[in-house]
């Protein structure tokens, strides 16, 4: 992302790395590699959560802060990164017992409530940030990016 990239841009791009590490996910448990899958397990679960604490606890508040608004869609992202979490949680427990197909079932599960999800946040929730924080986007974007 060059310095320049918008709010929109920015939690955009994140999204795409979110699904090109899950992606990788699937190729490692294809491969049958144990060590395979757990490197790219921690570097997806990593890069998944890191994304939803960006979030929730910097462009959220901010987005609140800025419009009032606390019960509206923010409030609806943050339950389902709730239930992003959890799912998150149960393949994490997979993970070691090699359980495999777990992870991939409720991979499809995550992906399915993952795209419902990024595109509220890309149709709907960005747009309105980005135009209520464009003003403080520099400071919000540097704050993000030491998270």
């Amino acid at each position: 992302m060059g310095s320049d990239s918008t709010l929109i841009e920015f939690f955009i791009q994140s999204h795409r790395d979110c699904d090109e590490r899950w992606v990788a996910v699937e190729r490692a448990i294809e491969g049958g590699e144990s060590a395979a899958v757990r490197a790219s397990w921690e570097a997806f679960s990593g890069i998944q959560r890191h994304h939803l604490e960006m979030e929730e606890q910097l462009m959220f508040p901010a987005f609140e802060a800025a419009t009032g608004m606390t019960a509206g869609p923010t409030a609806v992202m943050r339950m389902e990164h709730s239930q992003m979490r959890g799912l998150l949680d149960q393949m994490e427990r997979a993970i070691p017992d090699g359980d495999f197909q777990t992870v991939l079932d409720l991979g499809d599960t995550l992906l399915m409530l993952v795209q419902q999800h990024n595109q509220k946040e890309e149709g709907m929730l960005y747009p309105m940030a980005n135009d209520v924080l464009a003003a403080d986007w520099d400071t919000l974007k540097e704050k993000l990016e030491k998270l």
